[in-house]
């Protein structure tokens, strides 16, 4: 039997209610938090923590994510499982010094040719010759295939020994894990079991069957995150943005690469064991996060003769022929407040389109003038796009597989002019009215009379 919710609130008071059930007959009440990455798990276990205390209980809330290895530990441990199976005497302590080669180095330059040279020389007395150059080798290859995403990143067995401790009343010292270095650093927090009743462990494989069976005989209760494919791409992406180091562009890559099948293949399927389900697509909270993004006054254009009267009496500094999809997801409608755009830009007229921007854009603040203030996050720009997809082609199959559909697409023509000193952006939507934006004020006598033109 499972519990599906839509809101945050029945949510908390539902694993309230399965706590005091099972604090009836266990020393401890524990809950699991596992669902797609991105989808809210911190979010939710820390609003479930707050509430656990308001109502008389004393809750420690645990991330796995902070059981990382690192990558010092990842890409090594990937190596010695495929290529060793499993037999390298000093992983340890080959992992200590890759460790201090890479912790400082900026992210994309973590397993460089360089970097690798640097490696060899440093542990080339803890391997032979030919192990020496299988395990370089093996390195630059599962670095090209990182994937955050899958068990084997995270050190699952200990934190069921964490958990297994304090359910009994012992001490734990708190696992931290660094974003911006991707390499676990040092905690001065301990935990004791003694001050809590209820442990809380988030984190996407909380309810993977290796966890579970990890920490049996121990009874739980088990909760799954999920969302929207739209809610989840834009949580990632944005979140990877702001607290990692990593290009946005590698973010992107590995989202469609590897994140999407892992949620797919070992995530997913646990949602079936799930006691309760929360349907957590991205709230109108975070749709006013970003930078702040101020166009310009807008005004459509009535008059037909008014395209033609601006084209012929002002001075034309540029025209860029754009193609823009929408992307929305199962059920969606385009929303105004929650705009996810995929841009291409033509250079011969709209002959041809390239990949030129993806874009997010939030909800707007409240104004009662023709500004329009609205946060927005440029996931790829058009440098960094052009590492992602080449083409419109591949960039609608990576959405279309990921289950997103495609809402509308736009041609316009964006024609940037200055009339009577004014500067002018005109907008010629394909099978829309066309629109004008001021760069410049329009609250003057010569903006006045120029809509005095454009209008009815």
């Amino acid at each position: 039997m499972s519990f599906e919710y839509h809101h945050l609130d029945k949510f908390g008071y539902a694993n309230l209610d399965l706590c005091e059930e099972l604090l009836e007959s266990e020393k401890k009440a524990i809950v699991l938090i596992s669902g797609a990455s991105s989808s809210g798990k911190s979010f939710s276990a820390e609003y479930l923590r707050e509430l656990l205390e308001r109502n008389g209980h004393h809750a420690v809330a645990i991330s796995l994510d902070q059981y990382d290895y690192g990558l010092s530990g990842i890409i090594p441990n990937k190596v010695n499982a495929n290529d060793f199976q499993n037999s390298l005497q000093n992983l340890p302590e080959i992992e200590n010094r890759i460790k201090k080669i890479i912790i400082d180095l900026p992210f994309e330059n973590k397993f460089s040719d360089a970097t690798c040279l640097t490696i060899r020389t440093a542990i080339q007395d803890l391997l032979s010759p030919e192990d020496l150059e299988r395990f370089i080798s093996g390195l630059k290859r599962e670095w090209q295939v990182l994937n955050f995403d899958e068990p084997s990143v995270y050190a699952l067995p200990e934190a069921a020994q964490d958990i297994r401790t304090l359910y009994n009343g012992g001490q734990v010292q708190e696992k931290r894990y660094s974003k911006i270095i991707s390499e676990r650093v040092d905690s001065d927090v301990i935990y004791n079991g003694k001050d809590y009743d209820v442990i809380i462990v988030e984190g996407i494989y909380a309810l993977d069957p290796s966890f579970l069976k990890a920490i049996e005989p121990l009874k739980v209760v088990k909760d799954f995150i999920d969302g929207n494919p739209k809610s989840l791409f834009l949580r990632r992406i944005i979140r990877d943005m702001k607290n990692t180091g990593s290009p946005s562009e590698f973010t992107v890559k590995i989202y469609f690469k590897y994140i999407i099948k892992s949620y797919e293949n070992t995530i997913l399927p646990c949602r079936k064991a799930a006691d309760i389900i929360l349907d957590n697509d991205i709230s109108f909270n975070e749709l006013r996060a970003g930078d702040l993004y101020i166009t310009r006054d807008n005004f459509p254009i009535h008059n037909p003769e008014a395209v033609a009267y601006l084209k012929k009496e002002g001075k034309i500094l540029s025209s860029v022929y754009e193609k823009d999809f929408y992307f929305v997801a199962p059920n969606e409608a385009q929303e105004y407040n929650n705009i996810l755009r995929f841009r291409e830009t033509s250079f011969d007229e709209g002959k041809t389109y390239q990949p030129s921007s993806l874009v997010h854009k939030g909800a707007p603040k409240a104004r009662k003038d023709n500004k329009i203030v609205r946060p927005i996050n440029v996931l790829l720009d058009e440098k960094a796009i052009q590492n992602v997809w080449k083409d419109e082609e591949s960039c609608l199959s990576d959405f279309l597989n990921s289950g997103f559909e495609i809402n509308r697409v736009e041609k316009k023509i964006k024609t940037k002019l200055i009339l009577q000193g004014v500067s002018l952006t005109l907008y010629e939507v394909s099978g829309r009215e066309a629109y004008v934006e001021f760069t410049t004020s329009h609250n003057n006598p010569v903006g006045k009379e120029i809509l005095k033109e454009i209008g009815d």
